[in-house]
């Protein structure tokens, strides 16, 4: 529940920041949606099979750009909560959830070209579990959470398209809880290892900085009547030395979503979400591992989240 009221106030802030600006500072462009996509499937006496199951997924996009001669702040706010119900498990799962608030300042000196720099905070509101067992917390608030400090130039050949490059930007990454610190979740150092074998509880760091180059190309575009497409894919060049990444695997983080919104009139939409993450130096974690019964083993595989959703969407 707590959870719920913070999501509801960061939409309403956001919302209400977005109508604020509008109304009175010209130099501010907002724009933006809410949506809450609806699932539901259910069978009675169905030969063929199948599971009753329903799905709700609450959706916050926010934009609020400022321009001024050659200055421009560009700035989003990108949320996403879902849950998931099937008649076979008691409680409602967690299906998609996801905190990403992005700040870029740019300063135009060509026709084409900015001097920049962002500020990137990703995170989550609720606990993650390693379903189908629903004890074992494997992410929560700020574990993980990512902070991208990415100093640059900006290539904007059009309104619709830019390519951020950044030769020196730094990333933290934050695990605040230590049972996930421990087991070097999400890319920070592992606990020590004792002779027996077993970890040093309580010894794994929290956070870890890295510095890198980082490159960013961002679409956002109204393809189509009344069709829109943003797509933003973020890629990290580790520099330094990282124990965390198996010996022969390049240091490199991809990161690329799609979003695709089809507004069908004032409060209808569909919409299709991709996310493509690579992650190196991230570990797969389960029961066994934060009991520290086994090591945890590098998830070098190539994670996707794909949803597709209609419901009530607002924009404006």
């Amino acid at each position: 529940m707590k959870k719920t009221i913070i999501l509801l106030a960061i939409f309403f802030s956001a919302t209400t920041f977005a109508q604020n600006a509008a109304d009175t500072t010209k130099p501010w462009k907002t724009s933006g949606m809410f949506g809450v996509n609806l699932n539901q499937s259910s069978f009675t006496n169905w030969s063929a099979g199948g599971e009753n199951s329903y799905a709700v997924t609450a959706i916050g996009k926010f934009f609020a750009d400022y321009t001024k001669n050659n200055f421009s702040i560009n700035n989003s706010v990108n949320l996403k909560y879902g849950l998931q119900k099937n008649e076979s498990y008691d409680n409602a799962r967690k299906s998609e959830d996801l905190i990403e608030l992005i700040s870029q300042f740019n300063q135009k000196f060509s026709e084409h070209w900015s001097a920049a720099a962002q500020l990137n905070f990703t995170s989550q509101f609720a606990n993650g579990y390693n379903y189908p067992d629903d004890s074992t917390v494997v992410s929560k608030f700020l574990a993980p959470g990512y902070l991208n400090f990415a100093p640059g130039l900006l290539y904007k050949p059009v309104d619709y398209f830019s390519i951020l490059i950044s030769p020196a930007t730094v990333r933290g990454i934050f695990v605040t809880d230590q049972g996930l610190a421990d087991v070097g979740a999400y890319g920070v150092d592992k606990a020590d290892t004792l002779a027996d074998g077993s970890i040093d509880k309580g010894t794994g760091k929290k956070a870890k900085i890295k510095v890198g180059a980082f490159a960013e190309f961002y679409f956002k575009k109204e393809v189509a009547k009344n069709i829109n497409l943003e797509s933003r894919l973020n890629l990290f060049y580790n520099y330094l030395n990282d124990n965390n990444i198996p010996d022969g695997t390049m240091p490199l983080d991809f990161n690329w979503q799609t979003f695709l919104n089809l507004k069908i009139n004032d409060w209808l939409s569909t919409n299709v979400f991709v996310h493509m993450v690579y992650m190196p130096g991230d570990v797969f974690i389960d029961r066994e591992v934060l009991a520290g019964d086994k090591l945890p083993a590098p998830n070098d595989k190539m994670q996707i989240l794909e949803t597709f959703g209609v419901g009530l969407a607002y924009n404006f």
